[in-house]
């Protein structure tokens, strides 16, 4: 069984501070939820690392209701269709630098 998980950073959207870390971590003990690490660059955490938490555990901590379930490859074709977007972007973007020249 996978395990998604994720920092509390990457579930809020934005820094949860050391007092709400503190305490999303000590509710995941108590309640024996599983509890992983994430590497980080040490100019962000001084410790090298952060806690990450399953998405379930999360989900309830914070009453959020858990997102629809998107089969794998379902989401696979998602991120393949945003791809083919951005390398079309791109390709407009160089086209538009190249007609751009001087010479």
């Amino acid at each position: 069984m996978v395990i998604e998980a994720q920092s509390l950073f990457d579930y809020l959207g934005k820094p949860a501070g050391p007092d709400l870390g503190k305490k999303v971590h000590d509710a995941a003990i108590a309640k024996g939820a599983w509890i992983g690490t994430k590497n980080i660059e040490t100019s962000l955490v001084p410790a090298g690392y952060v806690c990450t938490y399953s998405i379930s555990f999360l989900d309830e901590y914070f009453n959020r209701k858990p997102a629809k379930q998107v089969a794998l490859e379902d989401r696979v074709k998602i991120l393949e269709e945003k791809l083919e977007y951005l390398e079309r972007i791109v390709g407009k973007l160089e086209d538009k630098k190249a007609d751009d020249l001087p010479f």
